[in-house]
């Protein structure tokens, strides 16, 4: 509803339409454009005031309905053919197409029960009027905004040929009939729940695989995972219905893959996921977390233009292959993490953790779980956000004692946030490349401690895939995304070592201080305990910032205190901990 206020015409017109309806509005997105179309259709052709030269009221002006001797639905009617066949033939799918004057004019002579209706008059009477059509020019009318001819053409298509017809288009020429393909089932869906099931299935009826070589398949699934997740209901499924979702969750599960996809599309996919029950390995539970390998070496650490130096992590790690969800976190909160104190050592020194609840630096009221963004930030399957430097630190001793108690952590190894040199060596690449797969499930890691690798030479990469930017393979501004998205969604961008997320989507908090270069491990900056809220580096920059904060190199820093939208983290772990 607000995406739609956002529009000015609109927003004008939903105040209108809450003072037709007596003042309220509908929830529903199909119902809003429904009953802003009658409202107006009702001052198209409603009675009109018609003045002498002199501004005298003179007899009122006929509506339509009444000079044409028909029925309103009847006008409707037609209105619903015009809008399908201009939005049908229009050359661009933007904008508002032409209505002719003749068109429009022949349409209602035809449906006139009125022989003394003349088609110079009936040019007359429409050309001074608005409403749901206004003129362009002459001779030529258009609809008052896209979006009620994208109504007023789903009216249409409902009533012909449904589905199939339909689903037809949508899938063959996504962009011009996505959002009549969306007001189109839920308008069906008002008469019967069968008939957004119908339009579902003959959206996608394909296997979870066929998306990844056919864009039809693609894009059906995509637009069926769209209309159940805004007109379904999902607490009411058949068996067969529920049949239908598993099928298109594994279909959107591979359209996240895709890089041919479009990358905002890829992230709306991510979205639908999330409310149809994201179930990837590795995204929704701690137990499943993946992790890649990084081998001990050197590595270029960063800016080009005098810092960059032959840096050297000494030992293997292990990071994980995305940033920590929202649902991992919840896991964190469910188990009481806010109320151990001993997870909250630096916190509670700095004096922003007491009695299980945390709060920013500067505030004074405390909090006991994440602050509620909002969709898409807080969906189940993308990165944490709100979550201060200490929240981070206290979810990686809750996990590190969690796992051992679970035995799928050696007593010897720990969960961490990677310093600054781990994560840009995660994300840049170094001295050696894997040879073999290097996703590995959190229960295999003592199975493949160190995987096959090859020598490259040292990488002076500024992106985690290589030297040229490109917003299909992170999300930062240019993407156009605009929020976080789903983990997953970036393949293309994944690391040497096969880590994901490392540039854009958010800054993710590194346990290092914000010291100068050159680097060096032992002058303090790794010390937890050190200069308390004293700023903490951030890398990878995020969904908002310009290209430069995505690079490898690039490093920001924040008070550990901080929190909003924009920083979440990841974890690494190593048996050295020693070296930690």
């Amino acid at each position: 509803m607000f995406s739609l206020a956002e529009r000015p015409l609109l927003l004008t017109l939903m105040a209108c339409l809450h003072a037709w309806r007596g003042g309220s509005l509908p929830e529903k997105r199909e119902e809003l454009y429904a009953d802003t179309v009658d409202l107006l259709l009702d001052w198209w052709e409603s009675q009109r005031i018609v003045r002498d030269s002199e501004g005298n009221p003179k007899n009122p002006q006929p509506s339509l309905t009444e000079w044409l001797r028909v029925d309103q639905k009847k006008v409707r009617h037609l209105l619903n053919e015009l809008a399908f066949k201009a939005h049908q033939s229009q050359p661009e799918a933007v904008g508002t197409a032409d209505i002719p004057m003749k068109d429009l004019v022949s349409g209602l002579m035809d449906i006139s029960q009125n022989p003394d209706v003349k088609y110079k008059r009936l040019v007359e009477y429409l050309s001074d009027r608005a409403g749901i059509l206004i003129p362009r020019s002459v001779k030529v009318f258009t609809f008052a905004h896209r979006t009620f001819q994208e109504y007023l053409a789903a009216c249409h298509l409902t009533d012909d040929d449904f589905p199939e017809k339909l689903a037809h288009l949508a899938r063959t020429e996504p962009n011009r009939w996505r959002e009549v393909t969306l007001l189109a089932g839920a308008k069906a869906a008002g008469g019967s729940a069968y008939a957004i099931w119908a339009l579902v299935e003959e959206l996608c009826n394909c296997e979870p695989e066929t998306v990844k070589n056919s864009m039809e398949d693609a894009w059906g699934a995509h637009l069926a995972a769209q209309a159940i997740v805004e007109t379904a209901d999902l607490a009411k499924m058949s068996e067969a219905n529920r049949k239908k979702v598993i099928r298109i969750k594994r279909c959107l599960e591979n359209i996240l893959i895709i890089t041919g996809f479009p990358p905002r599309e890829r992230a709306a996919a991510g979205v639908n996921l999330a409310f149809l029950g994201d179930e990837r390995p590795g995204v929704i539970t701690t137990k499943e977390m993946q992790f890649c390998c990084v081998p001990g070496g050197s590595f270029w650490m960063g800016e080009e233009e005098g810092m960059h130096q032959n840096e050297t992590v000494a030992y293997d790690f292990w990071i994980s292959r995305y940033p920590v969800t929202q649902a991992q976190f919840l896991e964190f909160t469910r188990d009481n993490g806010y109320k151990n104190e001993k997870y909250w050592k630096e916190a509670k020194d700095a004096g922003v953790w007491k009695d299980g609840k945390i709060k920013e630096y500067f505030e004074e009221s405390f909090r006991e779980e994440l602050y509620r963004f909002g969709a898409p930030f807080t969906l189940p399957n993308h990165p944490v956000v709100g979550v201060t430097w200490y929240e981070a630190l206290a979810f990686t001793r809750w996990l590190t004692e969690r796992w051992k108690q679970q035995g799928i952590l050696p007593e010897d190894w720990a969960v961490k946030l990677p310093s600054e040199a781990e994560w840009e060596k995660a994300a840049r690449g170094g001295l050696e490349i894997p040879v073999q797969p290097h996703n590995v499930a959190m229960g295999d890691i003592e199975k493949n401690t160190r995987l096959s690798m090859k020598r490259n030479g040292a990488s002076r990469r500024l992106y985690p895939w290589g030297n040229d930017p490109d917003p299909n393979r992170a999300n930062y501004d240019e993407t156009g995304i605009g929020a976080t998205s789903a983990v997953g969604c970036f393949p293309g961008g994944a690391s040497p070592y096969g880590c994901e997320e490392m540039s854009g989507n958010v800054w993710e908090w590194t346990r290092s201080l914000c010291n100068e270069y050159p680097y060096d491990p032992k002058d303090g900056r790794e010390n937890l305990e050190a200069l308390k809220n004293y700023a903490r580096v951030v890398r990878g920059g995020l969904f908002n910032h310009y290209l430069r904060y995505a690079r490898c190199p690039c490093r920001f820093w924040f008070n550990p205190g901080f929190w909003d939208d924009l920083r979440g983290f990841r974890v690494m772990l190593s048996p050295f901990i020693s070296e930690l």
